[in-house]
């Protein structure tokens, strides 16, 4: 990983509600850069992270796995890069928490960019269902957000798509793809049926 990143990035972690937060170094306006390529190549070649995949991740000694999921991020489907120790839990981003209603998001460039503007010193979160797609989080949420979830599960990028589209991990794109395909494909065909059910239903009401 190139180090040269976090130094241009604007977050720092500290002590928040949450035990431990990430928090904005600077003023933010929507849609400024955040993390570059967070699921990505972010981590690749960083000391002490691995790949693993599900089975792998499974296998993992209790408070191994309780750490790698805590901290790990979904690069694809079965494909988690996360910590195998604390120590190499280091960088700011480790410690983003999640919201239902976040102040960052993803682009369709696959960054992690202001979702709105921020202040410096204000603490940021994004939604981890927009990339949690391998294993369920542990965790009840409350955010206290109006729309928040309760639980983040494996299978929220689905719903999440409808609301950012492509503005996802771009490991999910094709997905995403194929999903708003079909969707437009289904409501085709209920238009053209609807003719049919009103053109039958007239004789018989006559």
């Amino acid at each position: 990983m190139d180090a040269t990143l976090w130094s241009r990035t604007p977050l720092a972690s500290r002590p928040s509600r949450c035990d431990t937060g990430a928090f904005a170094t600077e003023d933010l306006t929507e849609g400024t850069v955040v993390i570059p390529k967070w699921n990505e190549s972010f981590y690749d070649g960083m000391e002490g992270w691995v790949r693993l995949d599900r089975r792998q991740v499974k296998s993992l000694p209790r408070d191994a796995k309780q750490l790698f999921l805590r901290y790990g991020l979904d690069t694809d489907f079965d494909q988690i890069i996360g910590p195998v120790d604390i120590n190499y839990v280091t960088t700011p981003d480790n410690f983003i928490n999640h919201s239902c209603d976040p102040n960052l998001r993803y682009d369709a460039a696959g960054n992690v960019v202001a979702a709105r503007d921020i202040r410096k010193g204000e603490e940021v979160f994004i939604d981890y269902g927009c990339f949690i797609v391998n294993f369920d989080e542990p965790f009840n949420c409350s955010c206290g957000a109006a729309n928040c979830r309760g639980r983040i599960r494996r299978q929220d990028w689905k719903k999440l798509a409808a609301t950012y589209g492509m503005n996802m991990p771009r490991f999910l794109h094709s997905r995403i793809a194929r999903a708003l395909k079909a969707e437009r494909e289904e409501r085709s065909y209920r238009r053209r049926r609807t003719p049919e059910f009103v053109g039958e239903s007239n004789p018989s009401a006559a």
